[in-house]
C-alpha cells in the first residue's frame, strides 16, 4: 500500500514539471563570434545571465546584436487564440542577428514557469557557445 501511495505521489510531482521542447534550428551560424552587443531594452539581471551563458561581455561596437523576447499570450488580442485556449502561456526567445540576417535563435515555451523556460534557453546557449 505504501508503495502505491509513493508511486502515485511521484507521478503527480513529475507530471507538474514543465517539459517543453527547445527550438533552435531557425538560423545557420556561418562564422565564429568574437563579440556581442546586447539590446539596451534587456533588463540588467537578464543581461548578466545572457552574458554568462554566451561568455561575452557587452561590446556596443559589435555587429552581432542579442535580443531577448519574453512573450505572454495574455497580451494577444486575437479572439480565436483566446477562445481556443493554449497549451502554453508564452515563450522565451533569444536571437542574435547581424543587421537583418539571423545568426542564431533559440526558443522555449512555458505554461506557468517563465523562469524555467529562461533557464532552458540559457542551458541550450551554454551547450552551443
Amino acid at each position: 500500500m505504501r508503495n502505491i501511495i509513493f508511486i502515485l505521489t511521484s507521478i503527480i510531482f513529475i507530471s507538474c514539471q514543465e517539459d517543453f521542447p527547445i527550438y533552435d534550428k531557425f538560423c545557420t551560424k556561418k562564422e565564429t563570434l568574437n563579440c556581442l552587443s546586447y539590446d539596451m531594452l534587456i533588463k540588467d539581471s537578464d543581461k548578466k545571465r545572457l552574458q554568462n551563458a554566451f561568455r561575452f561581455e557587452d561590446n556596443k561596437s559589435c555587429k552581432y546584436r542579442v535580443q531577448l523576447l519574453k512573450y505572454h499570450i495574455r497580451d494577444c488580442n486575437n479572439p480565436i487564440v483566446k477562445s481556443v485556449g493554449s497549451d502554453f502561456n508564452g515563450y522565451i526567445r533569444v536571437t542574435i542577428s547581424n543587421g537583418l540576417n539571423c545568426y542564431y535563435k533559440v526558443q522555449s515555451d512555458f505554461k506557468d514557469d517563465e523562469d524555467g523556460a529562461f533557464d532552458r534557453v540559457l542551458n541550450k546557449i551554454r551547450q552551443e557557445f
